[in-house]
C-alpha cells in the first residue's frame, strides 16, 4: 500500500482511538504516529516557517494533545525525523504538503514497531474501503496475512468494530458483512448500481432526483435531502456512506449539509487528498462567506479572484468577515491572520497552498456550490463536525430493523447486486 494512504488510515485510527476508554494501550505505534502526524500537519505550511512555542501550544490543544505528557515526546519524534528544530522560545518546521505529511506519518508508525495486528487494522481498512467483506472472509484475510490464531482474530475483529477502525452489520444470526465509511469516495458509479438494485424503483427515483440536485448546487441542507429522499431512507444510505453529512456550528447553532463522498476524490485520492478534513473545512467556510456574510463585513463575490491570490501566497483584504468566518482553519493553521489599521478588520494569508488549490477546484468544479447553506444565519462559523464522525452517530441509532436492511444492501454492494 502506498505510504500516504496508510498514513491517511494512520489518521482515520488516530481520531477512532480518542472515542474509546483504554483502545489506545493495545494501538500505541497508530496511536502515536497519527498524534505525531496531527500535530505535524497543526504545525506545517507550504514553506518552512517559525512559531512561537505559545502558539505551538495553542495548536496542539487544538489538536487534543497534552502538553506535558504526549507534547514532549511528540516533539522529540519529529526532531528526530529532521522535520522541526527546536529552541525555548520558537520551533521551525520545514514546508510539508499535506501528502508528504502523511508519508511521514507513515514512517513514524513503523519506526516504532507496530504489532501485527496494528498493521492488520491498517490494511484490513484499505481492503473493506474497496469493498465490503462478509465476516468469514474476513476472519480468514486476517488470520492467513498476519498469523493470528482463531482466537486473536476473533479479538482483533471484534475490537475493530467496537473503537470504529471498521464497521459491521448482521445479515443474520450466522453471519456479518465488514465495511466502512469510504467505500463511495472511490469507483462510485459501479456501487451506486449495486446498491440501487437492492431498492424498489420509487426509492431509485428518488436518489437519482437527489444526485441530480447534489450535482447542479453542490451542497443542500440536510433538510431538503430529506424532503426529496425521506429521512428514513436517507439515513439508511448516510450510515453506508453514500452520502456526507458536514455540521458547521456557531453561536445560533449546528447546521447540517450534504455533499457527494466523491466530490474531493475526482482531483486524487480522497482519503489522501484530504485525511485531515482541512479542504473540507476550507470549503465550508468560504461557502459561508459567499452566501452568509454581509456587504459590510466583507462577503466573498469573486471566489475564484480571491482564492488565486492566496493560493499565490498574497494577504487578502482587510475585512471584518476574515475575523470572525474563519477561526477553525486558524486553528488548524491553514491561514494566518493579521489585524489591519482599521477596527475590528483583518488580513488573511494562506499557509497550506495545496489545501486551498483542492478547495478551489472542488468550489469551481461545481461539486460545492455558490449556492449552498442558505440556511445558516449570518454568524462565524466555529466549529466543524466531519461526515465520518456524523456518519458513526448515526449508525448507533438506528434501530435493529434499519440495521438489518443496511445489512442487505451491503450484501448486494458486496456480491455486485
Amino acid at each position: 500500500m502506498d505510504r500516504k494512504i496508510e498514513g491517511a488510515w494512520i489518521i482515520h485510527h488516530t481520531d477512532k482511538l480518542q472515542n474509546v476508554r483504554n483502545a489506545t494501550n493495545d494501538y500505541e505505534a497508530v496511536n502515536f504516529a497519527g498524534k505525531c502526524g496531527l500535530l505535524l500537519s497543526s504545525l506545517a505550511g507550504t514553506e518552512d516557517q517559525s512559531i512561537s512555542r505559545t502558539k505551538l501550544e495553542v495548536l496542539a490543544k487544538a489538536t487534543n494533545i497534552s502538553l506535558k505528557i504526549e507534547l514532549p515526546i511528540i516533539l522529540r519524534e519529529l526532531e528526530k525525523q529532521k522535520l522541526i528544530t527546536c529552541s525555548e522560545s520558537e520551533v521551525n518546521i520545514l514546508g510539508l504538503t499535506m501528502a508528504t505529511t502523511l508519508e511521514h506519518t507513515a514512517t513514524i508508525f513503523y519506526d516504532s514497531h507496530p504489532e501485527n495486528h496494528e498493521i492488520a487494522a491498517i490494511n484490513l481498512s484499505e481492503k473493506v474501503s474497496e469493498l465490503p467483506l462478509d465476516d468469514k472472509t474476513a476472519k480468514e484475510y486476517i488470520s492467513d496475512t498476519y498469523k493470528l490464531d482463531s482466537t486473536k482474530t476473533n479479538e482483533f475483529l471484534s475490537a475493530s468494530e467496537q473503537i470504529g477502525f471498521v464497521d459491521a452489520e448482521g445479515i443474520d444470526s450466522s453471519r456479518k458483512i465488514i465495511f466502512n465509511g469510504n467505500l463511495f469516495r472511490r469507483n462510485e458509479a459501479y456501487k451506486i448500481i449495486a446498491v440501487c438494485s437492492a431498492l424498489s424503483e420509487s426509492e431509485i427515483r428518488k436518489i437519482q432526483e437527489l444526485d441530480e440536485t447534489l450535482k447542479n448546487q453542490g451542497c443542500i441542507p440536510v433538510e431538503s435531502a430529506h424532503q426529496i429522499l425521506e429521512e428514513i431512507l436517507f439515513k439508511k444510505l448516510q450510515s453506508i456512506g453514500l452520502y456526507d453529512v458536514n455540521t458547521v456550528e456557531n453561536e445560533k447553532g449546528k447546521f447540517n449539509f450534504v455533499t457527494k463522498p466523491a466530490a474531493f476524490s475526482r482531483f486524487g485520492n480522497s482519503a489522501v487528498e484530504d485525511a485531515f478534513d482541512l479542504a473540507k473545512i476550507f470549503v465550508t467556510s468560504l461557502t459561508f462567506g459567499m452566501t452568509q456574510s454581509q456587504d459590510q463585513r466583507g462577503k466573498i463575490k469573486a471566489i475564484e479572484r480571491l482564492m488565486q491570490k492566496l493560493i499565490n501566497g498574497e494577504w487578502v483584504g482587510p475585512a471584518t468577515a476574515i475575523g470572525q468566518d474563519y477561526k477553525v482553519l486558524e486553528l488548524r493553521n491553514v491561514i494566518q491572520l493579521k489585524r489591519s489599521k482599521y477596527p475590528n478588520s483583518f488580513y488573511m494569508k494562506l499557509l497550506k497552498k495545496d489545501v486551498g488549490e483542492l478547495a478551489l477546484k472542488v468550489i469551481i468544479s461545481g461539486d460545492i456550490s455558490t449556492e449552498a447553506i442558505l440556511h445558516l444565519p449570518s454568524a462565524s462559523v466555529t466549529s466543524y463536525t466531519s461526515p465520518e464522525r456524523n456518519r458513526a452517530y448515526e449508525r448507533k441509532q438506528q434501530s435493529p430493523q434499519t440495521q438489518s436492511r443496511i445489512g442487505e444492501l451491503l450484501d448486494t454492494l458486496r456480491t455486485g447486486g
